[in-house]
């Protein structure tokens, strides 16, 4: 995302001078054309505490930071800033041009460890030791700069260099000392007191380097021998350790908390093999005592070895405590994550409009949204709805007059896929320094759910209504020829045709008021889910002739002739509601007699493939317009099928259907080529596959020949148990379903089970576990305990097996080997139940 505000902004001395600086008089002109890539890399160098510098361009246009400014005197700042490279550090162009001209010629990055680069600062020239590299600032034009991070390590390297002198002195003084032994016997005065001269000096050399050490910003310690022995720690490094006693002792027991985190292992390395070791930004968790909390740290850190005559005898550690930038830094990074993840949970695009050059920058995620990533405002108004555009363009002018704030909900057309997405929009002018209109920031949020939504009601309310205003037309009908009727009989109470004549009127229309009570009545209890279906294994041979019998009379009334291509009795047979299923053929039939003209033909055919069985009822009729096919099984819109209400009704049937079709676990579809060309309304149920000799279709659970077992089964999933139990009742079985565990442990004293098929997966208690309570169970322990179960590996039915279990399936299970499994299964004795309870699951 590219950001608006100035990248000159804040930045300290720097960026104030930035700022003030006419950059027109220098060869990169004014700061508003300068390249993105140039204004990106000054905003780095402005917001960061190390020392950094760049060279933009052929002329080397210089810009540092305040941390940079330190090593600086006043010979070169402030005037170093816009000035050319090669005149501003003329004195030293011969060491750090050609590394310069290498970088910009795309030769890569160079890196430069305590070098020395002497440079005239407050008047005189010094030695300076640095740290430093130079890295190339490109695109895909090429290199435009180089950035400059640098150390001045001039201090590190006088303490290392006062470190090798001590310790040349030192030598120098061991041999001395030597020599002064040979000439012992002559010499023991002279000795003693070069020795205690050694002594004095060797004090105050370590004094002053203790205390040079101490005086140090960043934490020191000294480390001696292969087991790391403290022999020095700086305050700074007894404050990162907590204060502890470290003198004299390894570092693994002064340290045992460090153990595991590889500081240990970095030591040991180092002093093997005299090579340095430096890292940034590592974790150290540090805990004082075993009992208190850890403490979690950052640090920057260097393992420097000691040489004493060419070996490694010590490592010298010198780093700093970096954890409150590092924490910075993750904070900063988690809440742009919680932001990005935020706008995108809410649908939101945040922008930024220039007002003087119309560019937009919108958030990362503005493609998800608007299916584009705009660079232009011209380019947004394009893709919005001219109304709203001219709306919003009014808003923002009046909110650009005052510099305020505006909002608005607009459609905008995505350019990937043509749809149209809803957008509120909130908008504030944000004013420069003079008080004039600068840019616009604002927000987009896509609400097109909730126009949606809103679109929904309204449409649902209007049929609600015209649903209302139809049922009390409907049910005012009667009233008038019952009102009539009335009338009749007051009239001529004793004209025996009259009154017969109105009694037939009277019952007509108070049996089709009755009908359209019921409709609603039905409607009703299957949207509140009050219809519990009396599931059963049903022929659709004898659904068919129940429904056909009970449409017959409206057929042929009307003149139709009814066409049959239906399956044989027994052949096909589905598990659902005898009574419902007749009910949803009776109202397919009775819709297709009613809205087919007289002497129509109407079929019904009936067929299966697989494990489905289709019923498609088809007519000559009106037909179905294309607008209402997506609603023709919808409450409150069934009547405008057709604007005929002859035939009286409140066009509910269809919507009953799909609600029983839906609770036996089916679906209904509705096909026609157009008004006049006729309607097909076709059923898809799920077919009953009986196992080979399970007897006939049309047996009903616990309609057995005394051959079957008593099974209990215990399965959570309704479908999965239900469906198992209708193969097993059709297989001579009497099956008891229970779906939670607690419940199978209460029903089996009662129900006695002769076999328990148990799923394992079981909530509250596992099967295993209600395995091991069945045996425990006086009235079970002797049922044989089958495992139906997802779970499959070794493990699992190696844990079933030891739970009690005597058969283990993996679902899905072959029904063929389990209903083998059951045949050599014994009934237990039959004296175990009362006849009562017998008689109960039997009948």
């Amino acid at each position: 995302m590219r950001l608006t505000f100035d990248f000159f902004s804040n930045g300290g001395e720097l960026g104030a001078l930035m700022r003030a600086k006419d950059w027109s008089a220098t060869p990169l002109g004014p700061p508003e054309h300068w390249p993105t890539l140039l204004k990106s890399t000054i905003r780095l160098i402005l917001t960061s505490r190390h020392p950094m510098f760049l060279w933009w361009g052929g002329e080397l246009v210089q810009f540092y930071n305040d941390a940079y400014r330190l090593t600086m005197g006043p010979e070169r700042h402030p005037s170093a800033l816009g000035q050319g490279g090669r005149e501003c550090w003329e004195e030293i162009w011969p060491i750090i041009g050609p590394q310069i001209d290498m970088v910009m010629a795309g030769g890569g990055s160079t890196w430069h460890e305590d070098q020395l680069v002497p440079v005239t600062r407050h008047g005189k020239r010094e030695d300076v030791w640095w740290t430093y590299g130079y890295s190339p600032i490109e695109d895909h034009g090429g290199v435009h700069g180089v950035l400059v991070v640098c150390n001045d390590v001039t201090a590190q390297h006088n303490a290392k260099a006062a470190l090798e002198r001590m310790n040349l002195a030192l030598t120098e003084q061991i041999a001395q000392r030597e020599q002064a032994q040979r000439l012992e016997a002559i010499q023991t005065g002279q000795r003693l007191r070069a020795e205690q001269a050694l002594r004095e000096q060797r004090e105050a050399e370590s004094t002053r380097l203790r205390s040079l050490f101490e005086q140090a910003h960043g934490f020191m310690c000294i480390l001696r021998g292969p087991q790391h022995v403290f022999e020095f720690a700086n305050s700074a490094y007894l404050r990162l350790v907590g204060e502890r006693a470290l003198i004299g002792k390894s570092v693994r027991e002064a340290l045992p908390d460090v153990v595991g985190q590889g500081f240990f292992e970095l030591l040991d390395a180092v002093y093997a093999s005299g090579q340095p070791y430096k890292a940034g930004d590592l974790r150290i968790e540090l805990r004082v005592t075993p009992e208190s909390a850890p403490s979690h740290a950052y640090i920057d850190f260097v393992y420097q070895p000691i040489l004493e005559n060419g070996r490694v005898s010590g490592i010298f550690v010198q780093g700093f405590d970096v954890t409150d930038r590092t924490m910075a830094r993750q904070a900063l990074q988690r809440s742009e994550l919680r932001l990005k993840e935020g706008m995108k949970v809410a649908r939101m695009v945040v922008w930024d409009w220039d007002l003087a050059s119309k560019e937009v920058v919108f958030s990362d995620n503005a493609p998800e949204l608007f299916g584009a990533n705009w660079t232009d405002m011209r380019q947004v108004g394009a893709v919005l709805d001219p109304d709203d555009l001219r709306r919003m363009e009014l808003a923002h002018r009046e909110a650009v007059e005052c510099n305020g704030s505006y909002g608005d909900v607009v459609r905008l057309r995505r350019p990937d896929n043509g749809q149209t997405v809803w957008l509120q929009v909130y908008a504030t002018v944000v004013p420069d320094h003079a008080g004039h209109a600068h840019c616009i920031r604002g927000v987009s949020i896509d609400v097109s759910a909730r126009k949606r939504a809103e679109e929904s009601l309204r449409e649902a309310g209007r049929h609600k209504d015209e649903f209302l205003a139809m049922l009390s037309h409907e049910l005012r009908n009667p009233l008038a020829p019952i009102r009539s009727a009335a009338h009749l009989l007051a009239m001529a109470p004793d004209n025996a045709s009259r009154v017969k004549m109105s009694s037939v009127i009277i019952e007509r229309q108070v049996n089709h008021m009755t009908s359209l009570i019921n409709d609603l009545l039905d409607v009703s209890r299957v949207n509140t889910g009050l219809v519990v279906l009396d599931k059963q294994l049903i022929d659709l041979h004898q659904v068919v002739l129940e429904s056909v019998e009970q449409t017959q009379p409206l057929i042929a009334e009307r003149g139709h002739v009814l066409s049959l291509d239906v399956p044989g009795e027994g052949e096909v047979a589905v598990y659902g509601d005898r009574k419902r299923l007749v009910q949803v053929l009776t109202n397919l039939l009775h819709n297709a007699a009613k809205y087919t003209p007289p002497g129509g033909r109407i079929t019904l055919e009936i067929s299966h493939h697989g494990d489905t069985v289709e019923l498609h009822v088809r007519d000559n009729g009106i037909g179905l317009d294309a607008m209402l096919m997506p609603h023709i099984f919808d409450l409150f819109t069934q009547e405008k099928r057709s604007s005929d209400r002859s035939q009286g009704g409140l066009g509910l049937g269809l919507a009953l259907v799909r609600s029983l079709v839906s609770l036996h676990g089916g679906h209904v579809t509705a096909a026609s080529p157009g008004p006049g060309e006729g309607a097909t309304f076709s059923v898809y149920l799920q077919k009953h596959a009986a196992p080979d000799g399970a007897g006939s279709a049309g047996r009903g659970p616990g309609q057995h020949e005394g051959e079957g077992l008593r099974l209990m089964l215990v399965d959570d999933n309704k479908d999965a148990a239900n469906a198992m139990a209708m193969v097993l009742e059709s297989a001579g079985h009497v099956v008891m379903v229970e779906h939670d565990p607690h419940r199978a442990l209460d029903s089996v004293g009662r129900f006695g089970p002769d076999a328990c098929l148990l799923d394992i997966g079981l909530p509250g208690m596992d099967g295993n576990e209600l395995a091991r309570r069945l045996r425990d169970n006086v009235q079970a322990r002797a049922a044989t305990l089958i495992a139906v179960t997802g779970y499959g590996n070794k493990y699992d039915k190696a844990s079933a097996v030891q739970a009690g279990f005597d058969h283990y399936f993996v679902k899905p299970a072959n029904t063929a080997e389990l209903i083998g499994v059951l045949a050599r299964i014994k009934p237990l004795a039959s004296e175990r139940q009362s006849p009562a309870l017998a008689e109960r699951v039997e009948g």
